[in-house]
């Protein structure tokens, strides 16, 4: 829209209403490339733009997938290895736990530094086993991904907490027996 405004101090006309962008200095003037594809936007700042909006419907068919039930994976020796840490978690067994939680390619020293670590932090310890527990039962669990006989990543919310902050736990397989990737 263009309007005209006349008064007696100002006896050339004004005009209101966008400018080109040549007639403000372009967009180099607010730091944008005109190289990318974008209108105005620098090839990072489109990207950075798409992986939001990318992250946003992730995070709602996460979300989607909650409300309907959840995800609880297909594969009988997973479910009951996840049945099994739950066991642990309850029974309060957190060195049996770590003995079957870890990756395999971890040293005895390692095992036992990573047990250690879980006794001195009892909120850390009961937060893990929360989110152990939360995997096993799937009906928070968003989706999972992998083919659930050699890996399976687990997508959930974590519990109990004021945010909704997304997180990922793998469990890969290796020579039949299920553990959490390292």
């Amino acid at each position: 829209l263009l309007k005209h405004i006349h008064s007696r101090d100002s006896p050339l006309p004004v005009q209101m209403g966008k400018k080109k962008s040549s007639d403000r200095g372009g967009s180099e003037a607010l730091g944008a490339s005109r190289r990318g594809a974008g209108q105005g936007l620098s090839d990072t700042g489109l990207a950075a733009v798409g992986d939001s909006g990318l992250q946003q419907a992730e995070e709602a068919a996460e979300a989607a997938a909650t409300s309907s039930g959840g995800a609880r994976t297909s594969n009988p020796q997973l479910q009951a290895r996840l049945n099994q840490l739950v066991e642990y978690a309850q029974g309060g067994d957190l060195r049996g736990f770590v003995r079957v939680f870890v990756p395999h390619d971890l040293t005895q020293e390692d095992v036992d530094f990573f047990a250690g670590e879980l006794e001195a932090d009892p909120t850390r310890w009961e937060l893990l086993a929360a989110e152990v527990t939360l995997i096993a039962d799937g009906s928070r669990v968003n989706s999972i991904v992998g083919d659930q006989r050699t890996r399976a990543e687990f997508r959930y919310f974590m519990p109990n907490q004021s945010m909704n902050i997304n997180r990922e736990v793998v469990f890969v397989c290796e020579n039949g027996d299920w553990r959490a990737e390292g």
